[in-house]
C-alpha cells in the first residue's frame, strides 16, 4: 500500500516539534542556540531558499557537480520521507527560525547491503567552522543505529578537508573512488563511548545521546513490572532488556564530560 503523508501546513513553526518527531537542543561554537529535529513536508520552502544561498563551492561538495536550482520533484524527495530506510535531520537557529536553516544531513538505505547508508552533510556558508555538521552527523548516526544502519557511506571531494577531517576525527576510513573523490566508510558503534577520543567525535556523541535525566526516566519506566497483577516476566526477556539500558546508563555516567558540548578549539565541522 502507498505511504500516504498528510498535507504540509505553510503556518507550521519550524521549531515546533510535532509529537513522536526526534528532537534536540544544543547550540553551536559560537554559541548559536540549534534545535535538531527531523525533515518534514513543511521544510521545503526554507529547503529551497537554504539552496538559493549557498555558494557556488558549497553546491559543488554537496552534489559534485553544479546544480542551479532544485525541481518540485527534488524538493518532494528530500522533505518527504520515511524516516526509516531515507531519513534526514535538519540544524535550525533559534533565535531566526524564519532563515532557511543552518544544514542538513541525509541518509539514504543501500538497497542491497541493508545495513549500510550513504549520508551526506550540507551547512550553509554562513555556519561553516561552527560544528555544524559534526552535530548534524552525529544525530543522523543515532537515528540510523535506531533503523538497523550500522555503517555510512560517504563520497567525499578531494578538496572537501574539513569533511575529510571529520569523518578521520570519527574514525572513518577512505579509499579512492575516483580521481576527484574519496569513498569513506565510517562505522556506527552501538555504543557512542567506543568512538576515538578526538573533538569531533566528543560533539558527536552528545549529538547521538539524548538528554540525560530524560532517558534516566525512561530506563526506570522500562523496569517496572510488565503485567498488572505483578507478575515477573521470563529471566531471558528480562536481561534481553536490561543488557542494552545498563549499556546506556553506564556510558551516560562515565562519560560526564560528554553530557554537554564543550566545544574545543579546532577547525572541522
Amino acid at each position: 500500500m502507498p505511504r500516504t503523508t498528510p498535507a504540509p501546513s505553510p503556518d507550521l513553526d519550524p521549531t515546533t516539534v510535532l509529537p513522536g518527531q526526534w528532537s534536540q537542543r544544543t547550540s553551536l561554537k559560537d554559541g548559536t542556540a540549534t534545535l535538531l529535529r527531523q525533515i518534514r513536508p513543511e521544510d521545503r520552502t526554507q529547503l529551497a531558499d537554504g539552496f538559493e544561498r549557498l555558494s557556488p563551492a558549497s553546491r559543488l561538495q554537496r552534489f559534485h557537480g553544479q546544480v542551479h536550482e532544485l525541481t518540485d520533484r527534488q524538493l518532494d524527495y528530500l522533505t518527504d520521507v520515511d524516516h526509516a530506510d531515507h531519513e534526514a535531520i535538519v540544524a535550525i537557529d533559534l533565535d531566526h527560525p524564519e532563515q532557511p536553516g543552518i544544514g542538513v544531513a541525509r541518509y539514504v538505505r543501500d538497497p542491497f547491503e541493508r545495513d549500510v547508508a550513504e549520508a551526506t552533510v550540507v551547512v550553509a556558508d554562513d555556519h561553516h567552522g561552527q560544528g555544524a555538521g559534526t552535530l548534524l552527523l552525529g544525530a543522523l548516526a543515532a537515528r540510523a543505529r535506531a533503523q538497523g544502519v550500522v555503517r555510512f557511506r560517504s563520497y567525499v571531494l578531494r578538496h572537501n578537508a574539513p569533511m575529510l577531517a571529520l569523518f578521520d576525527q570519527l574514525g572513518g576510513t577512505r579509499e579512492p573512488e575516483s580521481e576527484d573523490a574519496w569513498r569513506v566508510e565510517l562505522s556506527l558503534p552501538s555504543r557512542t563511548r567506543d568512538l576515538p577520543a578526538t573533538p569531533a567525535a566528543r560533539a558527536f556523541r552528545a549529538a547521538a545521546r539524548p538528554s540525560g535525566p530524560r532517558g534516566l526516566r525512561h530506563a526506570t519506566r522500562r523496569l517496572r513490572p510488565a503485567h498488572r497483577d505483578g507478575a515477573s516476566r521470563p529471566e531471558a526477556g528480562i536481561q534481553t532488556e536490561l543488557t542494552p539500558l545498563a549499556d546506556g546508563i553506564e556510558d551516560w555516567l562515565v562519560n560526564r564530560d560528554d553530557r554537554a558540548i564543550r566545544w574545543p578549539a579546532d577547525r572541522t565541522g
